[in-house]
């Protein structure tokens, strides 16, 4: 039945990996609820209910986070063998820890298969897992039971590192809505799959925890580049702020309403018709203008930063983050991943583009075969949003180089890492969820010996 839906419509419009296992896909999918996806087709139709499993490989997923879980540690319990116990993919689920069925973030990986190359394993070999931005939050690893007593990711000798001087309370503040996911790959690729505050009540509080969660996050990326020159970061998930004003309806529909801007539907024509304001767009929230400083402009943007002679002075950060929707689609228009479902927004395409996927590596974005939305895909107010990344065509000889090398805090990386290590915040471990099986397996084979 499964296989069947891939030929019909909509699971029919995805397009498969150019280079099969050889490319990895990277996915994001704000769910707004996991218990609520399977009531909508074609996840309704799938053969095994709320089976994530089948669905993630219907997408052709390899890294795929999931965001707005919207669990609590009981209901988590529940619906173990639909999150936790997948049978092709590693789970990392962060939940919340006072507002419960609000938020929560999950990292999927696939298991490498055995007949996979030893080069590519590495690229789904997790080494290390974190929850939270600030590495604040007490480690799964640590051997006490009391988490007053468990020693913070931080203070770990085999942490993933780059964090801010953010202190102990705040932190933990910070952390404790359930909002990141961090993980270290055997290939020196750090992913943060992540749900960014939105402060939808637009209270002065609400957005100064959504601020300083966004430059935290932004700053210990950059720390992480800086610091440790191999490492490959990877920001995926709902970061809640729209980039350039062709990602957001609202203030287009509202400007050229009150003949503020001129209308075209090209996205570069555009931007070229209202270029100062297209500039100051980007800058015009403080949440925006912090994503902006870390995000690698376009070449309309920056023909007018040549002309300042400041703009290297003001920034003293280097934006080193790119866009990978955007640099496959260029500036094309009514690229949304998000809708008011109170008004039918989608219907008419009146939305804005706050789900992305950052790549800091350079290398990575070259090997960039494909990256777009699926509008098409129903569960959720928002669509899921891919990129592919071939990596048959890596280096040969770099790559040998590495297998014999050790990462950035001493400890191997190289091919011959093929079984993943035991991973304390791995959810099964982390929330110490065992694998319940139907009471008729455990006569099975006696049943078969009396036959």
């Amino acid at each position: 039945m499964n296989e069947e839906l891939l030929s019909k419509d909509p699971l029919n419009k995805i397009i498969s990996k150019s280079k099969g296992d050889s490319t990895i896909r990277y996915i994001t999918f704000n769910v707004n609820g996991v218990k609520t996806i399977f009531n909508y087709h074609p996840w309704n139709q799938l053969k095994n209910n709320k089976d994530f499993n089948t669905l993630f490989n219907l997408l052709q997923a390899d890294i795929i986070t999931l965001q707005e879980l919207k669990l609590t540690e009981t209901s988590l319990q529940q619906q173990m063998s639909q999150l936790v116990h997948l049978s092709d993919y590693k789970s990392f689920i962060s939940i919340p820890v006072t507002k419960k069925g609000y938020s929560g973030v999950g990292l999927f990986i696939r298991n490498p298969k055995s007949n996979e190359n030893k080069k590519h394993r590495k690229h789904l070999t997790v080494i290390k897992a974190e929850e939270g931005i600030t590495g604040w939050l007490p480690s799964s690893s640590s051997s006490s039971s009391s988490s007053a007593n468990k020693i913070p990711y931080r203070e770990s000798a085999n942490n993933i590192g780059g964090y801010t001087d953010i202190e102990k309370l705040p932190g933990l503040h910070l952390d404790s809505e359930g909002r990141c996911v961090c993980v270290e790959l055997a290939d020196n690729t750090v992913i943060f799959a992540v749900y960014c505050p939105a402060n939808s009540q637009c209270t002065y509080e609400g957005e100064l925890f959504r601020l300083t969660f966004i430059k935290l996050l932004l700053q210990r990326c950059y720390n992480l580049v800086k610091l440790y020159p191999k490492k490959k970061i990877v920001i995926m998930g709902d970061i809640n702020i729209a980039i350039d004003m062709i990602d957001h309806a609202e203030t287009i529909e509202l400007g050229i309403k009150e003949n503020l801007l001129k209308p075209s539907f090209r996205g570069h024509n555009f931007e070229v018709l209202n270029y100062e304001n297209c500039v100051s767009f980007r800058t015009a929230t403080e949440a925006r203008k912090l994503l902006n400083k870390y995000v690698i402009r376009s070449i309309w943007q920056d023909l007018k930063n040549e002309k300042n002679p400041n703009q290297k002075e003001r920034e003293k950060e280097e934006p080193f983050l790119y866009d990978t929707t955007r640099l496959v689609q260029g500036r094309r228009m009514k690229m949304y991943t998000v809708w008011n479902t109170l008004t039918n927004a989608r219907q008419i395409n009146h939305g804005s583009r706050i789900d992305l996927i950052l790549f800091s590596d350079e290398k990575m974005v070259q090997r960039i075969s494909n990256a777009d939305i699926w509008p098409f895909l129903m569960g959720s107010d928002h669509c899921p949003v891919f990129t592919d990344c071939d990596m048959s065509d890596e280096d040969d000889d770099e790559d040998e180089d590495e297998d014999e090398d050790e990462n950035e805090d001493g400890n191997k990386t190289g091919v011959d890492l093929i079984e993943q290590p035991k991973l304390s915040f791995e959810a099964k471990n982390h929330f110490k969820i065992n694998k319940v099986r139907d009471i008729t397996s455990f006569f099975g084979s006696k049943r078969q010996k009396l036959q």
